[in-house]
């Protein structure tokens, strides 16, 4: 077979063309720090990252998800805190109410205070987290209490506890949870139930000692008796910060897991994708090498013509 000059030309260009190309790829390589650009180049590592990549964003998502609950629970202890400690001075006055030494101006003071203290259990009851209400069960875009009516309800024993809610059926009793999915396929409430926090037994139970506090006549006995219903509305505050704290527990656990399996699923997902860098730049110098070796030698066959034997 007879082998042309211009052979010899095609043959080289096609193998610099080739060459040009490999070093396209591997720079390409090197400067996305991905092991392919397209999914036609590896259909197999194109499949397999999106699958990784779904597992990411759907960990990330759970992660703000608890990351949102646990913003919401650390609320809650906070204003169960406030009410636990507005119910213990609320024991204390009444304890020392009960002491028949106390006149009716006292009394009225001592009164005034546990007014004020009630109110602020009530503002506790429509605490927000953002713009969600997160004592009213599943209607966060209202509040659970009208605290006006809560300022009339506690000085006139003719209205109904009833009243001093926003909800037109009068007090909560099954409000809805609100639950955030943690994991796959696993959801935690968020929420206290109302009726077992700021149920009508509270709000009842401080208006009658108001209106004790309020009578000329009130004994010590009477004022005693009130510290029966006050420890059980503690203890039961206590009971529900326990169950809210056994959540939190629970949540803080299920946190630590999403972390592991956030670090494990996007080291798949880099080991499928990511290049190795020090393999990728030798790679490099080795195909850089080639290609000037290969620019050498055309250069050495394409230069000579007829001319140059003709000198």
């Amino acid at each position: 077979m007879r082998v042309t000059q211009t052979m010899l030309t095609q043959t080289n260009l096609k193998h610099l063309s080739s060459s040009y190309n490999t070093l396209a790829r591997v720079q390409e390589q090197l400067i996305s720090g991905k092991r392919i650009q397209k999914a036609s180049e590896d259909p197999v590592v194109a499949m397999q990252g999106i699958r990784y990549r779904t597992e990411v964003r759907e960990v990330d998502q759970f992660r703000r998800n608890v990351s949102e609950a646990t913003s919401w629970m650390d609320l809650t202890d906070s204003t169960l805190n406030e009410v636990t400690e507005a119910i213990k001075r609320i024991r204390e006055l009444t304890t020392q109410a009960a002491n028949d030494t106390y006149d009716a101006s006292q009394r009225a003071i001592m009164k005034s205070e546990v007014d004020q203290l009630v109110e602020h259990i009530g503002s506790l009851a429509n605490s927000k987290a953002g713009e969600k209400y997160i004592y009213n069960g599943t209607k966060t875009d209202q509040p659970l209490v009208n605290l006006d009516n809560l300022k009339a309800y506690l000085n006139d024993s003719t209205l109904d506890v009833n009243s001093i809610y926003t909800d037109a059926a009068g007090a909560p009793t099954t409000s809805g949870k609100i639950e955030f999915e943690v994991s796959k396929g696993i959801t935690m409430q968020v929420n206290m139930q109302p009726e077992t926090v700021f149920g009508k037994e509270l709000f009842e139970g401080l208006r009658n000692l108001s209106l004790l506090l309020n009578n000329p006549a009130t004994g010590g006995a009477d004022l005693s008796a009130e510290l029966e219903t006050l420890d059980t509305l503690g203890q039961s505050l206590i009971t529900e910060r326990a169950e809210l704290g056994a959540r939190a527990n629970r949540l803080e656990l299920v946190d630590n897991r999403l972390q592991d399996h956030e670090i494990i699923a996007k080291t798949i997902m880099s080991d499928n994708e990511d290049i190795d860098v020090e393999k990728v730049i030798m790679e490099l110098k080795s195909h850089e090498t080639v290609h000037r070796a290969a620019l050498s030698a055309g250069a050495r066959i394409i230069q000579p013509t007829l001319l140059d034997f003709l000198r």
